[in-house]
């Protein structure tokens, strides 16, 4: 019995050991992918933003995002408590109206003008004091 057992635990061992092996030598999932990767925003709000927002408001949200961010949808600042071309808090960005949720930069700028729209829209200008 206890050949058995110490085999079986070398054959699993064995098993585990190729299954590493041919993970490494795979290299990274592409980002995005993966059990956890979240479906992807980018058309569905790129489209809500070429159709639903306004050239008054696109000029607005590119004079505010410059202001903030020099315009960088990747901009983390405050030490990381700001995040992204409207330099959103987490909060903000999660309870705004028709925010996707998440980290503001992991999305696309046209997504956080949307989002930063609607919520000016909703609050007015005032998470945004220093840029008018």
């Amino acid at each position: 019995m206890a050949a058995q057992a110490r085999w079986t635990l070398t054959a699993l061992t064995a098993a585990l050991a190729a299954a590493i092996l041919l993970a490494v030598a795979a290299g990274p999932a592409p980002a995005g992918t993966g059990p956890l990767a979240k479906p992807s925003h980018k058309r569905t709000y790129d489209g809500l933003y070429e159709r639903r927002v306004s050239k008054k408001n696109k000029r607005w949200a590119k004079r505010v995002a410059r202001c903030e961010s020099g315009g960088n949808p990747n901009a983390i600042g405050g030490g990381g408590l700001y995040r992204g071309a409207f330099q959103f808090m987490r909060s903000t960005w999660r309870t705004a109206p028709r925010s996707p949720g998440g980290d503001p930069v992991d999305y696309s700028y046209k997504t956080q003008a949307f989002v930063a729209v609607r919520l000016k829209s909703r609050v007015g200008g005032s998470p945004w004091p220093s840029c008018p």
